[in-house]
């Protein structure tokens, strides 16, 4: 039986319940740290993330040390999905040879080797696709509970029109798998509109047509190195198609998780560029970040700087400033999964009001680079005056340091996992299932940011002596919208574009487990409706 709405909000007291500090206290206190919230725990020192496998990383392949790869069992695509709204299959190619010399793209060509590997797979990327192919896939519509991936909005709905702001969804995600192996991709196209759009779309796109032509059509993947090379290669191909379907700027997150060589165990390579975060979830072990060597955890990050995007950012040249190998060992049942910032970030202690930054982090954030997104610059959509909200309502909450922000993000994503929002269960067992607790779970705690931008007074008035609606000036609902800024800040959650894609690690020794998947808007109007008791709640 489906936990009731009542319960899931209890669900989210029991998480954000920090202000009754001192009953807390007691409980840990006196029953030990098996007791009270986990933040709590956190915060008290009695909750030690467990050990857990090594992640490393590096700017390019040659820093990170080469393990070998086992056999790749080739052709039986058991799972193949794009979204939304057809993903990158709407996004048509005129392939050029991808050894063509591009003297943008000359950090991918680090040493001699890289040069070589290209050279040992040139037969294989010559030889053009099937017509029926798209990015070496001929059927996208193929998900499955094991590999699945999901978009949303959680932007506000315009209370006549019930367009939701900043349409179309600017995120794409893909992922197709095999029977040991699978590549994920997902791109978060930075800002709003149809370029934006574009440019997550094309990046996917370029970048798994390479991996699907290099890795397993080659047969010329024999270790790690190899396989990051590939990846580098291929953010040159998302970056190429860019700009040839005249897209603007986006991050690109991409995962290959391959058997290891003489071990029962997987490696799970990643590469990204700009703030779209890759995860390992583990029943044993938790969730762990693979791409934290992307961004620095001890520092504190303004969330309107995407930190680096491919697309023209420069001229045509993309801006790679955190650009990213990293790996980790993986084991069977594990999940790898890739989320959008939306996603993210609304696991976030800042951003769900249970934690404040310190003062002067609070007031001397930067935006460093030109790649900055949308998501606080645009009137309201989600925005505080600051990442950290305001503090002067805030003075019951704990004050975290950087690391503890990046600490809390996983501990809470990892409580979502294993415990549900209501405390109670089921337990994440498969990918599908990940990707729709994620999306419910940020859905749900931005339901009052949403709630209070869809009042029709922010965009209509009554004409006395007349019952009809008459729209008000841009102007006045820019003014009407920022007098709402004060009581959004008061709110949990940032709204966004919402994306996630996942693999259940592991051998598939079937087809079975196909399901439907919905690429966009995962909540139904009905669960729309049911957060208005949760909108209270908050409020």
């Amino acid at each position: 039986m489906m936990p009731s709405l009542r319960k899931k909000v209890a669900g989210f007291i029991r998480q954000l319940s920090v202000n009754n500090q001192n009953e807390n206290a007691d409980q840990i206190d006196s029953s030990g740290p098996s007791s009270g919230c986990f933040i709590q725990r956190y915060l008290s020192g009695h909750d030690v993330r467990q050990s857990e496998p090594i992640i490393l990383h590096g700017r390019n392949p040659h820093e990170l040390p080469r393990k070998n790869i086992g056999t790749i069992i080739l052709g039986n695509q058991f799972a193949a999905v794009t979204g939304p709204d057809g993903g990158l299959t709407t996004v048509n190619r005129h392939q050029r040879h991808l050894s063509t010399s591009d003297p943008d793209v000359d950090y991918i060509d680090i040493q001699q080797h890289v040069a070589d590997q290209e050279r040992n797979s040139t037969d294989a990327v010559q030889h053009p696709s099937p017509p029926s192919e798209v990015a070496g896939v001929s059927d996208w519509s193929r998900p499955n509970n094991r590999a699945y991936g999901a978009a949303t909005t959680l932007y506000e709905r315009h209370p006549l029109t019930k367009q939701h702001a900043g349409s179309p969804i600017a995120d794409c995600f893909a992922i197709v798998a095999r029977t040991n192996s699978a590549i994920l991709a997902l791109a978060d196209g930075v800002n709003w509109g149809e370029k934006a759009c574009i440019a997550a779309r094309s990046a996917v796109h370029g970048c798994i047509d390479y991996l699907n032509k290099a890795v397993f059509t080659s047969g010329n993947i024999a270790n790690t190195t190899d396989v990051f090379v590939s990846l580098l290669r291929s953010f040159h191909a998302a970056h190429s198609l860019i700009l040839q379907e005249a897209g603007m700027l986006t991050t690109l997150t991409t995962a290959i998780v391959l058997p290891l060589a003489d071990s029962d165990r997987f490696v799970a390579c990643v590469c990204n560029v700009g703030d779209s975060l890759s995860y390992v979830y583990s029943a044993e072990h938790g969730v762990r970040e693979i791409t934290k060597g992307s961004h620095d955890i001890h520092c504190m990050r303004d969330m309107r700087d995407a930190l680096g995007a491919l697309g023209p950012v420069d001229g045509q040249n993309p801006e790679l400033n955190n650009l990213t190998c990293s790996m980790t060992e993986v084991e069977s049942g594990d999940i790898v999964f890739i989320t959008s910032d939306g996603v993210s970030d609304n696991f976030d202690p800042v951003v769900g009001k249970f934690a404040v930054l310190p003062p002067s982090d609070n007031l001397n954030l930067k935006v460093p680079s030109s790649t900055v997104k949308m998501s606080y610059a645009a009137p309201n959509h989600g925005s505080s005056k600051s990442p950290g909200g305001d503090l002067s309502s805030s003075t019951s909450l704990p004050t975290v340091q950087a690391y503890q922000r990046h600490e809390l993000s996983l501990l809470r994503m990892d409580d979502l996992l294993k415990n549900g929002v209501s405390g109670d269960g089921p337990p994440c067992r498969d990918a599908k299932t990940l990707c729709e607790m994620l999306l419910d779970f940020a859905t749900r705690l931005t339901a009052a940011k949403r709630h209070i931008l869809e009042d029709p007074d922010l965009y209509y008035t009554t004409v006395e002596g007349s019952t009809e609606l008459t729209e008000l000036s841009r102007a006045e609902q820019r003014s009407r919208r920022r007098k709402m800024c004060e009581k959004l800040a008061m709110v949990p959650g940032k709204l966004d574009h919402a994306s996630v894609v996942a693999y259940q690690v592991g051998v598939n020794r079937n087809n079975g487990g196909s399901v439907a998947v919905s690429s966009e808007n995962v909540g139904s109007d009905d669960d729309e409706d049911d957060n208005n008791d949760l909108v209270e709640t908050v409020l």
